[in-house]
Parts: structure tokens; sequence; C-alpha cells
């Protein structure tokens, strides 16, 4: 019985890569990329050309500043959901009968959020594996894919 199909999704919070593996050779191919790091490099840009945000604090005059790195995490979330939407609609055009994550563990559950209930989660690695080539991933990424239990 063949092994079933299973996307092999690696992301960070600025480049995503969909990885499979080919029937013919067993090597592991890219078969598409997304690349938001312009993006992000605009966000940082803008935030380092405006002043900090200030909250009002009675204890505090002045007030406190806001925190830059809320605004990039928001942004590496929001495009951590656009790539889960995307591997959702490869997975119900029914090309993979699951998701294997490969992400740094901040945006794991980002990603996991945004296949709930559109796609079977089979594994994952806490591990960014984006600039990884094709021929390397087999030391990180399962031979076999974990199939999940039925029930």
């Amino acid at each position: 019985m063949p092994s079933p199909k299973v996307l092999f999704l690696l992301a960070d919070g600025a480049r995503a890569r969909f990885v499979e593996r080919s029937r013919e050779t067993g090597h592991y191919v890219t078969i598409e990329e997304i690349d938001g790091q312009p993006r992000l490099r605009a966000l940082r840009n803008e935030l380092r050309q405006s002043p900090a945000a200030r909250t009002v604090h009675q204890s505090y005059p002045g007030g406190h500043s806001l925190n830059r790195q809320d605004f990039l995490r928001s942004a590496k979330e929001a495009f951590a959901a656009e790539v889960a939407e995307k591997a959702a609609k490869l997975v119900e055009k029914g090309a993979y009968q699951g998701v294997f994550l490969a992400a740094p563990a901040r945006l794991i559950a980002a990603l996991r959020r945004g296949l709930a209930a559109r796609a079977t989660i089979t594994g994952e690695l806490n591990r960014d594996l984006t600039k990884t080539v094709d021929a390397q991933l087999s030391r990180w990424l399962p031979i076999r894919p974990i199939t999940p239990a039925a029930g």
C-alpha cells in the first residue's frame, strides 16, 4: 500500500516553502515558495522612522512606549496564517492527505490554528528549515509521514 502523500510546510516569520517527497526518487522537492520578506522589511523601516507609540499611565507622566517587537510579531503571525491558508487550499484540492509542519516554536501555534479543521497535521518539528536545501531535508524530515489515528 503506498504511503499517503503529505505536504511538508517549512516556514519562518517571512518565508515559507511547500515541499513534497517525489514518488519516483524519494527525494524532497520544493514545489512552491512564498516570500514575505519585502513586507516585513517595509514594516521595520516604517517602525524605525516613526516615533514610538505611547500609553498613558498615572504613575508615569510621560507614559510607556509600546514595544515595536509586538508589531513585528503580529506581522509574522499574519504571514503564518496566510501560509496556513495556502496549505489548507492545497489539501482541500485533494492533492495531499495531511501536512507536516516545520517552523520555529513561536509560529507552530499560528500555523496549527490556520489549519484547524481544514487539514490533518501529521507531525511537527520546531526548527526553521526554510534555508535548508532540498538535498539536506532528509536529515530533519521523516522518511515515512506519521499517519493520524482514526477515530
